[in-house]
């Protein structure tokens, strides 16, 4: 009976999972065991190749479960193969390998598919992703029970469609990648979170964190150096918050214009979901003469915009009544998705849970005041999180005749409603606030007040179920605002 895949890495080796055959605590049978080479077939009389019994099997030391890693084992052949124009073994990568992350590497198994058991072999394209990628999509699928489970010494791959992937009876087969006319086995398969429907990328041990282990235990094994030169791709497209090109710092940034002039500004969540503040739309909550400019490009000091959209629905929340109450949120649903490049993206929304703390330092956009009180041309700019007692306190100080907090080249002045206040956290951008009122370009300055976004969470989940989400990587930042009232 088929249980799992492996690759031949020498005559007398092959490399597979150690969750296939191994249970803590008990005995690996090794009569119970042998290996077919050779074959595209399983059963039937087209079915050929070459059977050998198993002498030796050897788990990784670490191993104790598929879900904590170390899935990696050798079986040892009790003959050595011949090979053949079926039979060859795969080339194995060095530690310092570099695959090509974001383009496309083939898996092969026997493993159930609609047809239930396979009687060919089957194989199927899927694009290799980083660690980092891989958990960021797991995030995204809101699956409370799966948080970040590639770990280190893993890959993941993903098929481009998201429809398929591997089944029972694929793990331990080897997910190759071709370079240069030569194939390299990039992973071991390990697991995945179902068969037919995506449920997340597939789990794989990454083969170059191991490539030491196995040569400890393998004489002549199938290393091969890599040719170059190395490919230059990415796998970020498929993860939000993530910045492809750092002279691009706002591709989530979005105009939402009224009868053809800025109103407010919005932030990307999805590739058709805009989120911006409730205060815009009043007055004119029907879509008929709004449109969405994206993919803001700044040339000869001119804002141009790469592409627009008409919108097909506003959704304000439902208790917001005034921006002095809160609740200043808002989603825009645009007519038409559109399509991820370099200059538009999504940011990510953060959960409920995540931690923006007090004093940390995040950025938005708006203009710096010069000597002669003129504010710059528009920019990226610091802004440091208050929390509510220090803001409180700047708001009452600002109030009291004689202390007002006249307008100097050390302050900030925001643009308009609706812009975004984005934090980054282990390179991974999130959405943490949209501006709702203060901080304006007038003779008193105050405090910029932002809709708390991660407090919006199941609303945004119910009006935009397509938005991005990410969940922090540790170590978690900490607060330095120590909540005392600010001197003014």
């Amino acid at each position: 009976q088929h249980v799992c895949g492996g690759s031949l890495i020498n005559d007398q080796w092959v490399l597979t999972a150690a969750h296939c055959f191994y249970e803590i605590g008990k005995q690996i049978h090794l009569n119970q065991w042998s290996v077919i080479l050779g074959s595209v077939r399983l059963t039937g009389r087209r079915a050929r190749g070459s059977k050998r019994n198993v002498s030796m099997v050897i788990p990784h030391e670490n191993y104790t479960s598929y879900e904590t890693g170390h899935d990696i084992a050798l079986v040892h052949l009790a003959k050595p193969v011949r090979y053949t124009r079926d039979i060859a073994p795969i080339c194995l990568p060095f530690a310092d390998h570099r695959f090509a992350f974001g383009t496309q590497c083939w898996l092969t198994g026997w493993g159930d598919d609609t047809e239930k058991n396979p009687m060919n072999l089957q194989e199927i394209t899927m694009d290799l992703l980083t660690v980092d990628i891989c958990n960021c999509i797991y995030s995204n699928l809101r699956n409370r029970r799966i948080v970040n489970p590639a770990l280190p010494g893993m890959v993941c791959a993903m098929t481009p469609d998201r429809k398929r992937g591997p089944c029972k009876g694929d793990s331990g087969g080897p997910l190759v990648c071709l370079e240069n006319g030569r194939w390299f086995q990039a992973g071991i398969m390990s697991s995945s979170m179902s068969c037919a429907q995506f449920y997340g990328p597939t789990l794989l041990t990454d083969t170059r964190a191991y490539s030491n282990w196995i040569q400890s235990h393998v004489e002549g094994a199938s290393f091969a150096n890599q040719i170059e030169p190395i490919p230059n791709t990415t796998d970020s497209y498929m993860c939000c918050g993530v910045l492809k090109h750092e002279n691009r710092q706002w591709p989530w940034y979005t105009s939402l214009q009224y009868e053809g002039e800025h109103a407010c500004g919005g932030t990307l969540i999805g590739e058709d979901r805009i989120l911006t503040a409730a205060q815009c739309f009043i007055g004119r909550q029907e879509t008929e003469g709004w449109e969405v400019f994206l993919g803001e490009q700044l040339e000869g000091g001119q804002q141009i915009w790469r592409e627009k959209r008409t919108v097909q629905n506003i959704e304000l929340h439902g208790l917001y009544v005034d921006m002095m109450e809160g609740y200043d949120i808002a989603i825009v649903t645009l007519a038409q998705p559109v399509v991820f490049n370099d200059s538009i993206w999504a940011i990510c929304a953060p959960y409920a849970t995540h931690q923006f703390p007090f004093g940390s330092t995040c950025w938005t956009r708006g203009r710096r005041i010069d000597g002669r009180g003129m504010p710059s041309p528009l920019q990226s700019v610091e802004a440091k999180i208050l929390g509510p007692k220090n803001c409180n306190c700047l708001y009452n100080a600002s109030s009291e005749p004689g202390r007002e907090t006249p307008i100097t080249s050390d302050m900030i002045c925001a643009v308009s409603i609706g812009d975004p206040l984005v934090c980054s956290h282990n390179g991974v951008w999130f959405l943490a606030g949209i501006s709702s009122f203060g901080n304006g370009c007038g003779t008193i300055i105050r405090p910029g007040v932002f809709t708390f976004v991660k407090n919006y969470e199941e609303w945004i989940m119910k009006a935009a179920w397509s938005a991005y989400y990410n969940v922090q990587k540790p170590p978690l930042p900490k607060a330095t605002d120590k909540e005392t009232c600010l001197t003014v």
